[in-house]
């Protein structure tokens, strides 16, 4: 048990480390939108020249050059939309939608508990904001406010990561661990002789740019792709980061009790990746391959649940907020 003393200070530096988190966010931005375009200056004007080469008596190299360089800037294209699009989309919140909605269009206290009585005898209030709490929804202590699906807090995007943008993320995410592994298998090579300063360098980047490149490469593509292949499980079983704490902690108690918890959201691992993209119904499959906007299915406050539901998240989760 923490003493009043404590449990206050304790309570000041969680308020000062989240309101540091909120301000450093456009740094971390700028930061990543550096990183990408120095890999992608050095990949364009090292990497690609060396690993496709220009031959005019051979119509293959002609073939495997065009196509790396529409591969390469699709994948290009592809990372900054997704980059763009996770910032920019609001994850949505409880009195709004998260889409381009005007102020106007945003529903009242009144209509919003009105429209979560629908399908909940008693909706409940989120215990720091103080509205009414739709399922799934949790508080973002950093953006003091409730999200619809809340996963986590990004620095990276100055965002949280919500029901309305959790698609363009993951996407981002993607693109760039692909990217990563890409650049390392064809660059690896004259990632060598970029340390070897025995050998001529005819390239307008310095080698030591290349180098740092590489290295970066190998790291984010490792360390991101860690957390990639994480949202991708929370994906495929229905769950967010937080949701997954709590459907453990819930498991553990109907374990004591000799009983079973299944996670309410799940609907198998192929409708829950439908649902995610939303594809299937509402859009074609291809349409995870475009860098186009797509909006997730539903409003993010009422969600479809299995047959073999124990316990809702949410009866879980209010002490964890």
């Amino acid at each position: 048990m923490f003493t009043p003393t404590r449990r206050g200070f304790i309570n000041g530096v969680d308020r000062i480390a989240n309101s540091v988190i909120f301000a450093i966010g456009p740094v971390f931005i700028v930061l990543a939108i550096g990183l990408i375009g120095m890999a992608t200056l050095t990949y364009f004007t090292v990497v690609f020249p060396y690993f496709y080469q220009w031959d005019d008596d051979y119509i293959w190299t002609k073939f495997s050059y065009y196509a790396g360089l529409l591969f390469s800037i699709y994948m290009i294209v592809c990372i900054f939309f997704h980059y763009y699009m996770a910032i920019r989309t609001k994850p949505g919140g409880v009195l709004n939608a998260g889409t381009a909605e005007t102020e106007s269009d945003d529903p009242t206290l009144q209509e919003l508990f009105i429209e979560l009585e629908e399908y909940q005898v008693f909706p409940k209030t989120c215990k720091k904001c103080h509205l009414p709490k739709p399922e799934r929804a949790h508080h973002c202590s950093v953006c003091k406010k409730c999200v619809l699906r809340f996963d986590h807090h990004c620095p990276w995007i100055a965002n949280c990561v919500g029901h309305f943008n959790h698609r363009y993320f993951l996407l981002f995410m993607t693109y760039l661990v692909i990217s990563c592994f890409y650049f390392v298998a064809v660059g690896w090579k004259v990632f060598l002789i970029s340390l070897d300063f025995g050998v001529e360098w005819d390239y307008w980047m310095p080698r030591p740019y290349m180098a740092l490149t590489f290295l970066l490469a190998v790291a984010i593509g490792i360390a991101l792709g860690g957390m990639c292949s994480w949202h991708y499980y929370l994906v495929l079983t229905s769950q967010t980061t937080v949701e997954f704490y709590n459907n453990q902690y819930a498991k553990r108690s109907a374990q004591q009790k000799g009983e079973v918890y299944v996670n309410p959201f799940d609907l198998g691992c192929l409708n829950n990746l439908r649902q995610f993209f939303n594809v299937g119904q509402n859009y074609p499959i291809y349409t995870i391959f475009l860098p186009i906007p797509i909006s997730p299915p539903g409003n993010g406050k009422v969600w479809e649940k299995n047959a073999m539901q124990y316990t809702t998240v949410n009866d879980i989760s209010d002490d964890t907020d």
